[in-house]
């Protein structure tokens, strides 16, 4: 849940909360399963990562945070216009 929080506030561009979510990720994921989750909220969000991720991404971490900032921004756009 706390990830579709993080992708809600990079969405609604407030860094506060989207930092405080990622945190809070960081900390109920650390070494688990899913601990690349508070990487994609930090790429999400526009963030840096306090830490190298764990995950090993499908097309390489170079372009990774690009493609999930993407998703934020269609996401913006979408949302501006439909107003």
């Amino acid at each position: 849940m706390d990830l579709a929080l993080a992708f809600h506030h990079a969405v609604r561009d407030d860094q506060d909360q989207a930092a405080a979510t990622i945190a809070r990720l960081r900390e109920n994921n650390r070494g688990g399963d899913f601990a690349y989750y508070s990487a994609i909220a930090a790429f999400t969000a526009d963030l840096p990562l306090e830490e190298p991720s764990p995950a090993r991404w499908t097309d390489g971490a170079q372009h990774t945070p690009g493609r999930w900032r993407g998703l934020v921004t269609a996401r913006h756009d979408a949302l501006r216009t439909s107003l």
